[in-house]
């Protein structure tokens, strides 16, 4: 017989009490004094930081171009600036995202088209991109969500076909690869965020990276007035200088510097991570009920955060806010999907003088039908990354989602059950508001 619940009045599976196992960002001595030297320097050296910054980033993509920036939001404006976005334009983008994937395409004042998710990967479909493309298509944005690679080939080649760009959103990517190609560097312009929760951590920050002169040349002209003078000669961006096109996204010296040193031992400090995030991916690949994204073998894969799915007809029907109960019961950090979908949001849904597709008889971008999106978007678990967990603690959370699925009959019944209210926080699962 299987062991009573901790909703029922048993004990819990988790006894393992690890204050800092989730701990992140990790900040040691080094990464300390490296802001006591940036912060002693004179104003002229203070902001070379950057520039050492993206020495190191063009190196390690293998890219002619690296632009660091205030946030991944700023990299992605200035991506969209750059490929020329604007009035009319159509974008497709994932609903299944953060917002900062969907909003700078409204600061360009374009036009995003929702597609839908592939349930196997969590990641925008390449086949329903196709479906959507329309004579206004410029341009795809993908995410690599939760670090997992999108289907590269797929996209470029559909890019290819209708001779469109792509910006690889890479917010939940370092170093993920996609058929020995780092993600950033497949598409037309990488997108990177530095933000505290993120796995190259810098507080804030962000990287715009391209092998193409005219997107870089444009990015620099959107916010970085001070980089204009140094441009070649016979850009014809150059003139722009002494008011660029009214924005500032230089990125804090500070940060820069942070993200230099975390960058220099970002392998070390995110292996345990991934060795206890790959551990629980095979452990809970035959447990009925859940099913794991699983990561091909012709993909790496950075594990910015960790997601299940929840296959309620495993389980005899037992409603997932009855099954996600009872493991918070059990001491599991877990809960439902903390993203909403784009689509559905009032800014996708209003005419107003904020929107382009308000002086059109345009339809408003969230009425679209992504009866699929909708659906996996209910069957989401969220777990924590276990970033300096023991594998004790990790071997709990694998019995206490056995221990739950085994008395899952006895749940189905029992109407007292109420998940946890948790606050509004990152992907990751750990105490900090979501900015980016």
């Amino acid at each position: 017989m299987a062991d009573k619940l901790a909703v029922f009045g048993g004990p819990q599976a988790i006894t393992v009490n690890e204050a800092d196992a989730f701990e992140w960002p990790i900040f040691e001595k080094e990464d300390l004094e490296t802001v006591k030297i940036v912060m002693s320097e004179s104003d002229y050296k203070f902001y070379e930081e950057a520039y050492y910054l993206e020495k190191e980033i063009k190196k390690f993509f293998e890219i002619d171009y690296a632009l660091p920036v205030v946030n991944g939001t700023a990299a992605l404006h200035s991506a969209l600036f750059a490929l020329g976005i604007g009035y009319g334009d159509e974008v497709i983008v994932p609903s299944y995202t953060y917002w900062a994937t969907v909003m700078p395409v409204l600061a360009c004042n374009g036009t995003p088209v929702f597609a839908e998710s592939d349930p196997g990967t969590l990641n925008i479909d390449p086949e329903d991109i196709e479906r959507r493309i329309t004579p206004k298509t410029k341009a795809i944005i993908v995410v690599h969500l939760c670090g997992l690679p999108c289907e590269m080939d797929n996209i470029m080649e559909i890019a290819g076909k209708h001779s469109l760009k792509v910006i690889e959103d890479c917010a939940h990517c370092i170093d993920s690869e996609y058929r020995g190609k780092i993600t950033g560097t497949i598409g037309d312009i990488g997108c990177f965020s530095y933000q505290a929760t993120k796995l190259l951590p810098g507080i804030e920050g962000g990287m715009f990276i391209t092998s193409n002169r005219e997107y870089y040349e444009r990015a620099v002209a959107l916010g970085h007035y001070e980089r204009l003078p140094g441009l070649p000669s016979d850009s014809e961006y150059k003139k722009y200088q002494h008011t660029c096109f009214g924005f500032k996204y230089r990125i804090n010296p500070l940060s820069a510097a942070i993200i230099r040193v975390q960058f220099h031992k970002y392998e070390r400090i995110n292996r345990q991570r991934i060795e206890n995030l790959q551990y629980l991916e095979k452990e809970l690949e035959n447990i009925k009920g859940i099913e794991v994204i699983r990561t091909p073998a012709y993909m790496k894969r950075n594990y910015y955060c960790f997601r299940l799915k929840y296959k309620r007809e495993e389980l005899g029907g037992l409603e997932i806010d009855k099954f996600i109960a009872a493991l918070q019961a059990e001491g599991l950090e877990t809960g439902r999907e903390r993203y909403v979908l784009m689509h559905k949001q009032p800014v996708f849904n209003e005419r107003n003088s904020l929107f382009p597709w308000s002086y059109n008889t345009e339809k408003m971008p969230g009425k679209t039908n992504l009866p699929v999106t909708e659906n996996l978007y209910e069957t989401i678990l969220t777990m924590p990354t276990f970033t300096r967990a023991s594998k004790n603690l990790v071997n709990q959370y694998i019995e206490g989602i056995k221990k739950v699925v085994a008395n899952a009959e006895e749940l189905k019944n029992f109407e007292e059950l109420n998940i946890k209210d948790i606050p509004d926080m990152d992907w990751s699962g750990f105490d900090h508001p979501v900015l980016r």
